[in-house]
């Protein structure tokens, strides 16, 4: 199921138990004024004794009543009675106290033509269920039991083209509202999750962009854009020597640093690869320097290493070491996978140099390692100094790399040997 869909589904249930809620209160409490006056307004008014209703039927209606409040809020039924208590509980009720004056009256129709009103508020009540099919069924016990106690009444024939066909159009308003209701929630449900997606990914200017831009960014489009790996060092050893919470705790300082510079730098964050991240720059949203901010952010998340290690030391514990490998070229960007779970990433052969780079940092014991396609896309915004030419596994031609030597490359250097 698609997220935003499942969330709209959550958000609805969690309505319903509210609704549930809501109803048998407002029943509980209308019963019990109704059972009052009942019984207070024909010692007032002496003509109104006619028109009393059995005691004993408001009796077990007030009954009934208190007994789904306590279901609605102590068993766990939570939203499962609401529409169904009106058609089955609410409308009988009605009808039998209808019924009871109706059967003492003779000749009078005006208590039937109530009752249909009675029917109509609780079509409505009915649509507190958010579920179309609850409605139509309480429209039809009720339509149906209208009809019924019209036909007792001698006059009340008359009426039955009027009563009936009142109650279904308040049904079918009601069903058109619940519905619209649905969809509103849905998209609100949509939004909301492409909104966290945004947030979970993209720098929060890259997200304002890619809000403007709409939906139609996910659907896939090639772009140039500069690739960044990153991989801790040794930190397999490390984790073994740790407990499994000192691991996660670990991981998430670490990768709260590194997002944090990496969204500072206009960077897209792909996917966290346990120790490591995959980034990359010019995507979604276009940015002429992306080579150049790529390299940037590659040493600025040495520096914040540099910094999260001092901390470390202080607790006397063993410091970190990181390399990052950075390659530019033409990717795939889009929303990928199975329709059940979606992510939006970048695919293509430029993010397996990347990759590739990266682990050659290992090799050259540099913290930072950039392809020569990302070195002539920044041009001279930054300085490189060559670290060799190598042969990617994969590619047919060699590969020239280079290590940044400044905006911050001493620190990263000391942090690499550190």
């Amino acid at each position: 199921m698609d997220p935003g869909t499942e969330a709209a589904r959550h958000a609805l249930a969690a309505e319903r138990v509210r609704s549930a809620r809501f109803v048998s209160v407002f029943r509980f409490v209308g019963i019990s004024i109704a059972f009052a006056m009942n019984l207070i307004v024909p010692r007032v008014i002496p003509e109104a004794r006619a028109f009393q209703s059995d005691v004993r039927f408001f009796a077990c209606y007030w009954l009934v009543a208190a007994a789904i409040i306590w279901a609605t809020r102590h068993s766990g039924l939570g939203a499962r009675p609401v529409g169904l208590d009106v058609a089955f509980v609410d409308m009988p009720f009605t009808f039998l106290l209808g019924w009871d004056v109706v059967a003492n009256n003779p000749g009078v129709v005006g208590p039937a033509i109530g009752t249909a009103v009675f029917f109509m508020l609780l079509v409505l009540a009915a649509a507190f269920s958010l579920q179309t099919w609850r409605i139509v069924l309480a429209a039809g016990v009720g339509g149906t039991l209208e009809a019924v106690l019209l036909l007792l009444a001698p006059e009340g024939r008359q009426f039955l083209f009027w009563a009936v066909p009142s109650i279904v159009g308040v049904a079918a308003v009601s069903v058109y509202n619940t519905r619209r209701t649905i969809r509103l929630v849905e998209s609100a449900a949509r939004e909301q999750r492409r909104r966290e997606r945004l947030g979970r990914y993209f720098s929060p200017q890259v997200a304002a962009r890619v809000e403007e831009l709409g939906e139609s960014e996910a659907a896939g489009e090639s772009r140039d854009a500069t690739i960044l790996f990153s991989d801790l060092r040794d930190f397999t050893a490390l984790a073994e020597t740790l407990r499994s919470e000192q691991v996660v705790a670990l991981l998430n300082d670490y990768h709260a640093r590194m997002v944090e510079t990496l969204f500072a730098h206009g960077g897209t964050l792909d996917k966290y690869l346990g120790d490591g991240l995959m980034a990359y720059f010019g995507a979604p949203v276009p940015q002429a320097d992306h080579a150049a901010r790529a390299v940037r952010c590659g040493l600025a998340m040495q520096e914040a290493l540099a910094r999260l290690n001092v901390e470390r030391a202080t607790r006397g514990e063993s410091p970190l070491r990181m390399g990052i490998g950075i390659h530019t070229g033409t990717i795939v960007v889009g929303d990928v996978g199975a329709p059940r779970r979606r992510e939006y990433t970048a695919i293509g052969d430029a993010v397996n140099v990347a990759a590739r780079i990266e682990d050659l940092t290992k090799v050259h014991g540099v913290p930072v390692l950039v392809s020569e396609a990302t070195r002539r896309a920044v041009g001279d915004a930054l300085a490189f100094s060559p670290a060799g030419r190598v042969q990617l596994k994969g590619r047919v031609q060699a590969v020239e790399t280079y290590v940044p030597t400044r905006d911050g490359a001493s620190v990263a250097g000391r942090s690499e040997r550190g």
